[in-house]
């Protein structure tokens, strides 16, 4: 198997994620004592999800625990800024989880580095149904490994972005539905008319970090799906300096991350964001009156790897990752019974209505998801929708840091765009040389 640097990869974390959990650390089973005394096989979970969305989980698999009397799920909240670290030292000294949550974006790299073993076997038993999961769900953990095409994940939490509004503001400017904007310069436009001049109201709260999708959407992205560096171009330099005159026409507060952009809409401050799911939820709790549209397309020449150009719906995409500590088989047809489990219909629409994550399975209907309507709509644009920065061996976190210099520096600064791409275009040759798969 090839083999990347096993330290490298383990500094990368989940810098994309929207929902953080905070908790101590629990132990993983490191294979050992897989049965207990009553023949039960005793199978570790490590995931990051604490606040509603982790009473779901947990109650999917305290059912699922009581359905059979062959396994014993032991699910271990961990704080998702170190899961994946801590995972990987867990799993090499063989005392960690038996199968982890973590996003495609981290996933591949672990997965060439036999960090995880790939599911294949999975997909290819068709009793377990996968063929009712979503396509470009399942479409995001294909990787070559060892020259082979296989599936190394099972979908847990697939989330695309959105642009919710307040739709008090949108409708004291005089908008209606047939005012969604169809492309990303009417965005724009749009959210120049939801902007009061004299700084009450911002027309969109955008984050000035995580831009990966908005560079492919609207320009040629980082890198091509070839592995080669495409940041540094004219049409990238071209959308950043329209983004720069966006910020200084004050439509959207500068200086905000994720964090601060959703606090500024759910506050009342600004009129639009572009966020996941989990906005629904949050707008709500804050008594924001609030709806959403797809995340316009862009005109970029990018070509993600299904053939599509255009698309800035980025999406948080977790995954069911299996570790390479497990060797028994019993605790693999387990690990399995569980994925079957919580994938099937009617666990799709618990997960679904309890977390504001869309469902994993396309034989969930809308009119099941009525208590959460909106999360029926945020649906709707999973096949339009990807994952930022894709298809790494590692380096994840590098390259995401280095475009958010590029893009802050846009935001914030009067610095030359085009020399903030060419030391961005260095840096990123520079971790794709360093990640490269090793004989």
């Amino acid at each position: 198997m090839k083999a990347i640097r096993k330290a490298a990869v383990a500094a990368i974390a989940l810098a994309t994620l929207s929902t953080v959990g905070l908790s101590a650390c629990g132990s993983g089973s490191g294979g050992k004592d897989a049965k207990g005394k009553d023949g039960v096989t005793n199978i570790v979970m490590w995931h990051g999800f604490s606040e509603a969305d982790g009473k779901t989980l947990k109650k999917i698999v305290e059912n699922f625990n009581k359905s059979q009397k062959k396994y014993h799920i032991d699910a271990q909240l961990q704080p998702w800024s170190t899961i994946g670290e801590t995972m990987v030292t867990k799993v090499t000294s063989g005392d960690g989880p038996d199968f982890v949550t973590t996003g495609a974006d981290n996933g591949q790299g672990w997965s060439i580095d036999g960090t995880f073993q790939c599911v294949q076997d999975f997909y290819d038993d068709p009793s377990n149904e996968t063929k009712n999961y979503l396509p470009n769900v399942t479409k995001q953990t294909e990787f070559t490994i060892d020259g082979k095409k296989q599936q190394c994940a099972v979908p847990m939490g697939y989330a695309p972005t959105t642009v919710w509004y307040n739709t008090d503001m949108w409708k004291a400017a005089g908008l209606t539905e047939q005012d969604y904007p169809k492309t990303w310069d009417q965005l724009l436009d749009v959210a120049k008319k939801l902007t009061k001049g004299d700084g009450s109201q911002y027309g969109m709260a955008l984050s000035d970090s995580g831009w990966a999708a908005f560079m492919k959407g609207n320009g040629t992205g980082l890198y091509s799906t070839k592995g080669k560096v495409t940041i540094n171009s004219e049409q990238n330099k071209a959308f950043l300096q329209k983004m720069r005159e966006f910020y200084k026409g004050g439509y959207s507060k500068t200086g905000m991350d994720d964090t601060a952009a959703r606090e500024s809409f759910e506050s009342g401050q600004s009129a639009m964001v572009i966020v996941g799911p989990w906005e629904d939820q949050a707008a709500t709790d804050k008594g924001i009156k609030h709806d959403l549209f797809p995340v316009p397309n862009g005109d970029g020449t990018y070509v993600y790897p299904d053939g599509k150009k255009g698309s800035n719906t980025g999406s948080t995409g977790l995954y069911w990752w299996v570790t390479s500590q497990v060797k028994d088989e019993a605790k693999k047809k387990g690990i399995y019974a569980f994925f079957k489990y919580y994938n099937n219909h009617d666990n799709q629409v618990m997960w679904s209505l309890g977390s504001a994550y869309p469902p994993n399975n396309k034989t969930v209907t809308t009119d099941e998801l009525s208590k959460r309507p909106l999360i029926a709509k945020v649906s709707e644009n999973t096949d339009n929708s990807y994952i930022g920065i894709a298809g790494l061996k590692g380096g994840f976190a590098d390259i995401s840091s280095t475009l958010d210099s590029v893009t802050q520096n846009t935001a914030r600064t009067d610095d030359d765009i085009s020399a903030s791409l060419s030391k961005a275009s260095n840096k990123i040759q520079k971790y794709l040389d360093e990640y490269k798969a090793e004989d």
